[in-house]
């Protein structure tokens, strides 16, 4: 048989170039194919591993210089100009090449026809073939003329016209692949050839701007079981079905051995409306104003040697934080938890902060920022989602002065901040001389005084308790049942130490047998030396108790109370001593700020005069994006930079806050929704390569750009782990048990007060709905029985009675669905969303439609699970009540783990997380059933576990807790904690009993005795 042409060329080319993938090791196929009228034979090597082609088999180019952006204003130091590859700068690199990546193909709005023209191409060769250049027709070339710094022209295919959440029409393509500018000849440009960027799905178009994320998952489901197959035309058609399937466009025409293609080039046929179009097209890519400003800063942080002298070093050195010393001022309420880690932001050069949700992280950022102004500290709170920051500004921040935080950000914020600046000058002119905190160090003092005080009286019970369980365990193991006499006991314990003193073997037995005789021990393995150690018990025992009395003798009455009390003089000092601070800065920066408002107002360069700015005024706040247009890119001129919903943001976003800061407080929570990322895993992995450094590395160190966030890299430096802010105000107590249980551990003390209309519905319940799930009109799916059903639900519901309502679904599709029936009704002011659109907020009253029933495919169940923080989110907005909607059976047969427990919990069939009573609990509790009094053990109100239930003779709700500090209680948070809980049950008509545990072990009667004289009132 004759060899096929090129065979001996295909020998050498597979002899030359090795079989295995650069990137990640595996076997690749490398393959014969013809397209079209192409004859000559082209060679496709595809990774049958990550889907890439391998640079370990077709090197790529040299590729193009970039065009130059201009220096940043400022001289740049001679070692800044060529500054040798570092960590520091692989992974600016590294992160500045994935913003661009995931913004540069963005889509493009359909009526823009200079940036985007279809290509007349009859046969598409370079995503499905071997192409390396492409034809250059007039359109096309057109677009590379006039390209800015950070714009591109790319090649792609099939052509998609998709509509953002407003309807606007966008064109853009499924896969891409870079374009070099056109080849010049004496007639015109001739050919456009490929650069050097390997083809890749475009990920800018797969975000949730233009699909839903259910939808995405499902496309992400498919690439992981799928080789994508560049220049395999058949497997590029499979794929590409298979996607567009996932993204809910099943029936498109897909080929691409026939293009589309119109006879007169020069009237080329255009897409006019939403679907998938068998079309090449070519486009023009730039980066948004925002992310401009981002890719800048970091281009100049590339460059710069300087970054150790910031808060960014974080990102490669561990921070252990040392003991913070107390706060010298409060001027908001905080609990023990949010109070240490105000302490330590003061001045740890890193601060980690975890805040679940309801645990008052805006209190302890607006604390954050007080502090700032009182050490003369300039402090910038910024968020890649603006609610976070405009809650504190105009919150807690607000309610202290509204100078406290000054809000700048995009074009519009500036301008607004521009007008406010100099009505805010004006005011603090007009403002007396602050006083009323002259006295300041004074209660501070008396404050710490009554912490010591409380965290005292923990440590004395504790000993005591200690000593006293020790004391009676060597009681019974060497008395048994009955004590000797008190005239006995001292013979006793001389004989005793006879015994000990004892050196001759034969001596010590005789006098042993003696001294058990005098004591009348029977019990042969209780001898002398268990004897003397009971004595010591004793007096262990009769000397801490007696510390104990002395110290209740010396402070009587309500620690917790006299705490309280001193705590409200402190907060109020503090707060005319910051407000004060607010009215020295702004009046003496006046001239400054003046300045400021007319450059911001005529939207003039700035950056030096908000540095001016920064040492009058202390406070300020922005979104990430905005950085740039406001604050200079220099090292560490912030002296506190706050990130707040850092979980959210990326660490590409954070890079640039975390330079400006000479200390960094990062304030997220994992387990609530992560940043938004769009771009396809093994491009960041060719990205990671591009920039000198590898995706394990970056994985390692938790700084990839995919799978981590600014909290995630940070926290993973900070030792030992995140401060926990561990009380929660916000959720009824059944609401966010679903969530302690789930996602944290039970580590969240529940302190919500249930103060609710007479009636009003409260906790969590289960609608029944046999619904069935299906795909939705434009993707995503649907349940419209149970859609129905939240729509009669709430037809029939007395909505002022609910307060604010909000409907939450994992799915898009269904939030459409949802809203559409509650228009049909009529007016309503009921939020219809997922997840995404309450992250950060809350409603009394939320709907949560699971969607998940019959007909449920695998895929959206895994997406569901793999989701499963927008659930927490979802479930976590409820602030009274939650009502979830589903198929009960469906959802214990099919759902994923986490809905399971969700309908679990919420149809009563999970036990109550409360802990089991403890020994001395159960001890007491038998005391009270010994005397005939009804107590009964285990009993939730309102979700608070009750330690010992009583109900009085008049039907008075008696709670009788046991207050159990095994560990002290430093700063007297426990009980601090424990005063607002049982504030909250009186609130609820139970009188409490709290009593602390030495007393509920040592005197059980007297306890006893007076549940009797409050059950008989």
């Amino acid at each position: 048989m004759g060899r096929k042409p090129g065979y001996e060329d295909y020998a050498q080319f597979r002899l030359k170039y090795k079989k295995t993938c650069g990137f990640c090791g595996q076997q690749l196929s490398v393959g014969q194919q013809v397209l079209g009228q192409r004859q000559e034979p082209s060679w496709d090597i595809v990774c049958l591993g990550c889907g890439l082609d391998s640079p370990a088999v077709s090197p790529a180019p040299e590729p193009r210089p970039e065009r130059s952006e201009p220096a940043p204003r400022g001289r740049v130091p001679a070692a800044r100009r060529e500054p040798p590859p570092s960590a520091w700068s692989r992974l600016i690199g590294y992160h500045r090449s994935c913003v661009v990546h995931e913004s540069l193909t963005a889509p493009v709005p359909l009526h823009r026809r200079d940036r985007w023209t279809p290509f007349p191409l009859s046969f598409e060769t370079v995503l499905c073939g071997g192409a390396t250049q492409l034809p250059a027709p007039a359109p096309v070339s057109k677009l590379f003329e006039d390209l800015a710094p950070l714009e591109g022209v790319f090649y792609g295919w099939p052509t998609l016209v998709v509509r953002d959440r407003r309807g606007r029409p966008h064109v853009a393509s499924l896969f891409i692949r870079g374009l070099d500018e056109p080849e010049s000849a004496p007639g015109g440009p001739t050919a456009i050839p490929l650069n050097s960027e390997l083809p890749h799905i475009n990920t800018a178009l797969l975000g949730p701007e233009w699909f839903d994320p259910e939808l995405l998952g499902d496309v992400a489901t498919v690439l992981a079981d799928k080789v994508i197959g560049f220049g395999v035309a058949t497997a590029m058609t499979d794929v590409t079905r298979r996607i567009l399937t996932a993204l809910g466009l099943p029936d498109a025409d897909i080929d691409p051995r026939g293009l589309h293609r119109s006879p007169d080039e020069d009237d080329l046929w255009r897409p006019q409306e939403a679907g998938v179009f068998n079309l090449a097209m070519a486009f023009k890519g730039e980066l948004d104003y925002a992310v401009r400003g981002l890719v800048k800063d970091l281009d100049w942080m590339a460059r710069a040697d300087d970054w150790q002298d910031s808060a960014a070093r974080f990102l490669f050195e561990t921070w252990t934080p040392e003991a913070p010393l107390p706060l010298e001022a409060g001027p908001i309420r905080l609990n023990r938890a949010q109070e240490h880690a105000v302490s330590v932001a003061a001045t740890s050069p890193l601060t980690v902060i975890t805040g679940p949700p309801g645990t008052g992280k805006s209190q302890t950022v607006t604390a954050i920022i007080a502090e700032a102004w009182r050490r003369g500290e300039s402090v910038l709170l910024s968020s890649t989602n603006n609610k976070p920051v405009d809650d504190v500004v105009t919150g807690k921040a607000a309610q202290l002065d509204r100078a406290l935080v000054l809000r700048t950000g995009n074009a519009e914020k500036r301008q607004e901040l521009g007008s406010a600046l100099t009505e805010l000058v004006d005011e603090a002119a007009g403002r007396p001389v602050g006083s009323g905190f002259e006295n300041l160090a004074e209660v501070t003092n008396d404050r710490r005084w009554a912490e010591l005080d409380l965290q005292h009286h923990a440590e004395l019970g504790g000993q005591v308790l200690t000593a006293a369980v020790h004391r009676d365990e060597l009681r019974a193991r060497t008395w048994r049942h009955q004590l000797p006499s008190p005239t006995h006991l001292p013979g006793i314990e001389k004989l005793a130490n006879r015994v000990l003193r004892t050196r001759w073997r034969w001596l010590r037995r005789r006098r042993d047998r003696k001294f058990r005789g005098f004591a009348a021990i029977t019990d042969p393995t209780v001898g002398a030396e268990e004897v003397v150690a009971w004595f010591a018990a004793e007096r262990t025992f009769d000397h801490h108790y007696g510390e104990l009395r002395r110290f209740l003798e010396d402070h009587p009455g309500d620690l917790p109370a006299r705490l309280e009390d001193t705590d409200v003089l402190w907060r109020e000092a503090s707060e005319s001593q910051v407000r004060e601070l607010v009215r020295l800065g702004i009046t003496g920066g006046s001239s400054v700020l003046l300045q400021l408002s007319e450059a911001l107002t005529e939207e003039l360069r700035c950056h030096d005069l908000m540095k001016g700015a920064l040492r009058h005024a202390k406070g300020w706040a922005t979104s990430a994006l905005s950085t740039r247009p406001n604050f200079a890119c220099s090292a560490a001129q912030i002296d506190l930079v706050v990130i707040d919903e850092a979980s959210q943001c990326s660490l590409a976003q954070v890079l640039p806050l975390a330079y400006r800061a000479k200390r960094l407080v990062i304030v997220g929570d994992p387990h609530q929704l992560p940043p938004v990322v769009t771009a396809d895993p093994g491009q960041l992995r060719w990205l990671a390569q591009q920039s000198g450094t590898t995706h394990p590395d970056l994985a390692a160190r938790h700084h990839t750009y995919g799978d981590d966030s600014a909290f995630s890299a940070f926290a993973a430096r900070f030792r030992p782990e995140p401060l926990l802010l561990d009380e929660h105000y916000r959720c009824h107590p059944d609401i966010i048990r679903f969530c302690n249980e789930e996602f944290y551990r039970n580590q969240l003390k529940v302190l919500t007060r249930v103060e609710y209309p007479e009636g009003a519905r409260r906790g969590m319940h289960w609608h029944e709905v046999s619904g069935r799930t299906r795909p939705g009109p434009t993707g995503s799916v649907i349940n419209e029985i149970e859609a129905q059903a939240i729509a009669d639900w709430l037809a029939t519901a007395d909505v002022a009675a609910l307060g604010s309502v909000g409907v939450v679904t994992p799915f898009r599709a269904q939030a459409n669905l949802i809203e559409r029936l509650l228009e049909k009704a009529g007016p309503h002011q009921v939020e219809v969303g997922t997840a995404h659109t309450f992250q950060g907020g809350e409603r009394d009253t939320i709907l949560f439609s699971t969607v998940v029933s019959e007909g449920a495919q695998p895929g959206t169940i895994g997406w569901l699970e793999s989701q499963r923080n927008l659930i927490n989110v979802a479930v976590s907005r409820a602030r009274r009540e939650l009502v979830v909607f589903g198929n009960d059976r469906a959802i214990r047969e099919h759902g994923p783990r986490t809905l399971r427990a969700l309908a679990e919990m919420t149809s009563g069939r999970s036990s109550a997380s409360a802990a089991p009573p403890s020994a001395i609990v159960r001890r007491l509790h038998a005391a009270l059933t010994a005397r005939g009094i009804p107590a009964e053990l285990g009993r939730t109100v309102e979700g608070y576990p009750i330690a010992i239930a009583i109900t009085g003779r008049s039907g008075t709700l008696i709670d009788l807790e046991v207050s159990e500090l095994p560990d002290g209680d430093p700063g007297g948070g426990l009980q601090r904690a424990f005063s607002l809980r049982d504030s909250n049950l009186r609130a609820l008509g139970w009188q409490v009993l709290r009593i602390p545990d030495w007393q509920a072990y040592l005197e059980a009667g007297e306890v006893v005795s007076t549940v009797l004289r409050t059950a008989r009132a």
